[in-house]
């Protein structure tokens, strides 16, 4: 980065956070002549900020004043968001809140972020965050929606808002409110989410972090692992491995979280709650282990049942046909939960399942084993068959086969038992 490149970006974020002087903007007005790259730059940083301040709340239409510096005046046809900001080429607006009082303190610092994804939701204006934007901001309101940024550090997030986050530097992220995904890479292990109640370090992996209306904090890794650290204090709470997830409540005591729902691929779309709407058929899995040295997960997957199925938390193995021909039609759509090998070996294992619907339970059981007395009492042998490929573990370099008939595919029964109301069903 070259000297004019460097001022011009210190300039602009002076102009972000409404700190800029009359020599400052008679600076960046200096610097962006001639140079239309910093003039399209500027644009795009006034505009996404602009929405995202405005679409926020953080800013009131009646508190944005527009303030020309350009040389050359224009008419404009039309303006671009209302009072919040006019842009277009030859002429460039700036916009400042009124001040309404001492500035809050913030240790917080500006970083630079790309836009990946912007998709508001709800039925009232659109959120024009341009795909390819960059920004310079160090505070982050977003609405009701979900979007995708990527930190000069190289670690990606996606938000679903609303959501109120903090920048302390590219590798330090504060979440007051919502629910942040990231995954850090190669090159961003170390990364910091900072909640009110924990600190979750990342060490090379994809995790999620959901702060909620009531105060409290869910952690979930999808892979990898992370260390949590208490608030108040340097030393380590606790270090959680791919498939776990935990709740740290408003006085930073840990629970387990038991049941994770999620669409059928990515990691982005996660619930600790259930999912909020009426496409889940299952909403929540219980057992009956108590490790206080286990925070493993069962996994809802909503019409995750198709070939190539992920069978178990934090393993390889996957579900498929054991022929040519595919699974069974009538599995495709369904939801798909999957399990950990935790309690595989206790024979005293017990699954709550929470059914939102009347519904039919499938269970996948292993051919080669006698069928437990229970299974036999309560579910319906279909004659149905399913095949579990044992796939070879990752440092092997050897990949998983895919399709149907395809592997090392062991053969599973499949049982079913027809639950007529909503409710909880009991499997063990």
């Amino acid at each position: 980065m070259n000297s004019r490149q460097a001022e011009f970006e210190g300039l602009m974020a002076a102009v972000l956070d409404g700190d800029a002087s009359a020599d400052d903007l008679a600076r960046l007005r200096d610097l962006m002549r001639g140079e239309p790259a910093f003039v399209a730059e500027y644009q795009e940083q006034i505009r996404a900020h602009a929405l995202l301040q405005w679409r926020s709340g953080a800013a009131a239409p009646e508190n944005i004043v527009p303030v020309e510096f350009s040389p050359a005046r224009k008419s404009w046809g039309s303006a671009w968001i209302g009072v919040a900001a006019a842009l277009a080429i030859g002429g460039i607006f700036l916009w400042q809140r009124q001040p309404t009082g001492p500035p809050a303190p913030s240790t917080a610092g500006n970083v630079r972020l790309e836009v990946l994804e912007a998709a508001r939701s709800g039925t009232d204006a659109p959120f024009e965050l341009a795909t390819g934007a960059t920004l310079s901001l160090s505070d982050l309101q977003m609405p009701p929606g979900f979007f995708r940024f990527r930190l000069e550090s190289g670690a990606t997030f996606a938000v679903t808002g609303p959501a109120d986050l903090r920048f302390v530097n590219p590798m330090h992220l504060r979440v007051v409110r919502g629910k942040v995904t990231t995954d850090v890479g190669e090159n961003a292990k170390g990364f910091i989410l900072e909640t009110a109640q924990t600190k979750v370090v990342d060490l090379g992996t994809r995790f999620g972090v959901e702060v909620t209306e009531s105060g409290h904090t869910d952690v979930v890794v999808f892979q990898g692992e992370v260390e949590l650290h208490d608030s108040k204090k340097e030393s380590s709470v606790n270090r959680l491995v791919e498939g776990e997830a935990v709740r740290v409540n408003f006085d930073r005591q840990v629970s387990r979280i038991s049941s994770i729902t999620s669409g059928p691929e990515g990691d982005d779309e996660w619930y600790s709650n259930g999912a909020p709407d009426s496409e889940s058929v299952i909403t929540a899995v219980f057992d009956n282990l108590h490790n206080p040295k286990s925070n493993f997960y069962y996994r809802i997957l909503r019409g995750g049942m198709r070939e190539d199925a992920r069978a178990f938390i934090a393993k390889r193995h996957e579900w498929n046909g054991l022929d040519g021909g595919g699974m069974p039609i009538w599995l495709g759509g369904a939801d798909l939960v999957q399990t950990y090998g935790a309690g595989s070996k206790n024979e005293n294992l017990e699954l709550l399942v929470d059914v939102a619907v009347p519904s039919v339970i499938y269970l996948f059981v292993d051919s080669r084993v006698a069928a437990p007395e229970w299974l036999v009492r309560d579910f319906t042998d279909t004659g149905a068959t399913i095949g579990l490929e044992n796939a070879p573990l990752p440092e092997s370099g050897i990949p998983i086969k895919k399709g149907p008939g395809n592997g090392n595919l062991a053969p599973f029964a499949i049982w079913k038992k027809e639950v007529p109301v909503a409710g909880k069903v009991i499997l063990g």
